[in-house]
Formats: structure tokens, sequence, C-alpha cells
């Protein structure tokens, strides 16, 4: 079988490849419904398979669609990994949860964002621990060219020129933590990580005191496109410099393991992200998370195609004309179905999961 036969053309196949998939390899399959439904009026659902020892103390995690849209690529990867056969022949006292879906109405609607308009990997703050989600003041001053009231050449030309004259302003670096960090004041903006746990959150916290509490040595990927070179595959790991988790993330991946906290990464650093919540549930297992970012278009592009996407569920007409003109560009930004692009990053994921169990068990 091509690996190309792993990923799907929507959410509602890749959903039916994945259980499928799980089927076929005796996984043990639960199925979280999500309260509202699909792009196709399908049903929508985070869906879990689990294959090795319920009390396993080494667990490698997958996650897929964390950025919705981005859940092409995910689903690829995790549906090739179990009809590949991965999956066998598994170290002692070591099991495998794969999670597909983490956020379906994103997936299945083609957006990088929930039903409330959340990123979800932003959403992670220590809620439960009267956390507080960090301020960032200067989004305010770019969110009124971020949404504008139209969507035509010269809302697109008006939002480009101000995009180019605020980073030649305050440099990449600023900016990029202005507009991608993360925000939580702007509910209709970009980048939006809500004031409370959302849908994702809450389940995969439970999913966590369910599936996890056996493990004292986890390691978590969780599958994201979008940033960086066509087709590289970015290990971008969130633990502090000087870490337990960082330092074991760099003995098992070597250097493709980036830290932005070091000023390794093009990636802004961001709070509240999903990997490092799932460390924090698990505590006091070793977790180490990462995630694989692979890139796909310029980030020019890719950053308009999330404007134009923003722009179009809250003011346009998702199944007009020019709604699915928007969708066909925030799909290419995420997921290039280009056979190039897969040929690249797929031997390279599986590669870095094969790492992953051999540094958990090693």
């Amino acid at each position: 079988m091509s690996h190309h036969q792993h990923f799907s053309a929507s959410y509602k196949l890749a959903r039916a490849k994945f259980l499928a998939a799980a089927q076929a390899a005796n996984a043990a399959i639960e199925s979280l419904p999500h309260p509202l439904k699909g792009y196709e009026g399908e049903d929508l659902a985070a869906d879990l398979a689990w294959i090795g020892p319920r009390d396993a103390e080494n667990v490698l995690v997958t996650v897929s669609g964390t950025h919705g849209i981005e859940g092409y690529y995910g689903s690829g990867i995790q549906v090739g990994w179990l009809n590949e056969g991965h999956y066998r022949n598994l170290p002692a006292n070591t099991a495998l949860l794969l999670l597909h879906g983490s956020n379906p109405y994103g997936f299945s609607w083609g957006r990088r964002v929930n039903e409330d308009n959340m990123d979800i990997n932003r959403n992670f703050i220590a809620f439960e621990r009267g956390a507080v989600p960090p301020k960032n003041p200067a989004y305010a001053e770019v969110h009124p060219w971020l949404v504008p009231e139209q969507w035509n050449d010269a809302a697109i030309a008006e939002v480009q020129a101000q995009l180019k004259s605020y980073y030649e302003r305050v440099g990449a670096k600023a900016a990029n933590a202005a507009i991608v960090g993360g925000q939580h004041s702007h509910a209709d903006g970009i980048f939006y990580g809500g004031t409370g746990p959302c849908w994702s959150h809450r389940m995969i916290q439970d999913v966590c005191a369910r599936y996890l509490k056996a493990a004292k040595r986890i390691a978590v990927i969780d599958f994201h496109t979008g940033l960086g070179p066509f087709g590289y595959s970015e290990l971008i790991c969130r633990h502090a410099p000087g870490s337990e988790p960082l330092t074991l993330a760099r003995a098992w991946w070597g250097d493709a393991v980036t830290s932005p906290e070091m000023g390794q990464s093009d990636s802004p650093i961001i709070e509240g992200n999903l990997r490092m919540g799932i460390a924090r549930f698990c505590q006091p297992a070793v977790t180490v998370a990462v995630n694989i970012e692979v890139g796909t278009l310029p980030s020019e592009q890719v950053r308009l195609s999330v404007i134009a996407d923003n722009w179009l569920h809250l003011k346009g007409e998702v199944f007009s004309a020019q709604g699915q003109a928007i969708k066909r560009q925030i799909r290419a930004a995420f997921y290039p179905e280009d056979p190039a692009w897969a040929d690249i990053c797929y031997p390279r994921a599986v590669e870095i999961q094969r790492q992953a169990l051999a540094g958990l068990t090693g």
C-alpha cells in the first residue's frame, strides 16, 4: 500500500479510515462525541485507539487535528502507522495511545480554530489551578486591520500593507509574538485562546485521567503543519531550557529539536499549548512533549489564509463562491495535496515515532 492512500480528502473519510485501521490493529477504541455537526452534516468525535497493556508505564501518545485543518497530515500519519503495522512488537511494559481529531469541528470545517473561534493550542492554561491567561497588549494594535469589514482585493492589499509595515517597524520576533503568539482579549480575532477550558481541553484532561494514570514515562507527539520550508519536519519542544524533558528530547531526536524559548525556532513562545497541558495533567510522570511542524507555503501566504478564514466565518458565507475559494486557500496553506510533500514528511514522521519508542524504553 502506498503511503498516499493513508491520507484523506475530508474529515469524514479520515475518521472512517482511522477507525478501520484501529479495528484491524485490534486496538481498544473509544469515540468521544462532539455536540455539533460537521461540514457535511456528519457526526463529530475525538477517537481514541489504545494498543498495549492498560497499565503500561511507557506510553507513546500521538495527537492529530489540534489545529483542525492540520489534521489531514496528522490523520494520514496515524492511519499509516496502524496500516503498516508499526504498532507490532512493542517493547515490554509499553503502549500506544492515538488521539484522532482533538479538534474535530475545526478538522471537518477546514479551520485551525474550534467551534468557539478558539485556537485550542493556546487554550491549555492551567485554569484548574487558578491560572489566568497571559496578556498580549500588542495584539490590540493589530486587531482592527486583521478583522476587516470586507474581503476583496482592496481589503487584501490593505492587510498585506499593514502586515509588511508592522513587521518592518517592530521586527519579526515582536510581530510574531503579537499576532501569532496567542491572545485572550478579542474573541473575534485570530489566535484567540479563550478565557476558560474549551471542549477539547476538557476532553483531553479526562482522557489523561482515565488512560495515563499508570504511566511513568510518556512521549507526546502532536502533528502540525504550516511553518517552515516545504515538507521539512521541525521538532518544536517547549520544555524549559535545562529541564530533563528537553534534555531527553535532544537525546532521542538530536539537532532536529528546537526550543522557541532559546530562540531556535520561528515559532514564538506560546502559553497554553495542548501537549504541555498533557504533561501537566500527567504529573508526576516524566513527559517528553514535542510537535512535528511541517512546512507548507511561505509564511505570508499562510497568515493571509488564516485572516481570510476568520473573516469568512465572522462575516461571509461559507458555501458561497467566495467562501469556497477561501476554503481552498486555507487548505493549500496547511495541507498541500502534492505527492512530493507527503513523500518527504511521511517517512520522517514514522522515523520520529520509532525514535520516540526507542527513547521511552532505552
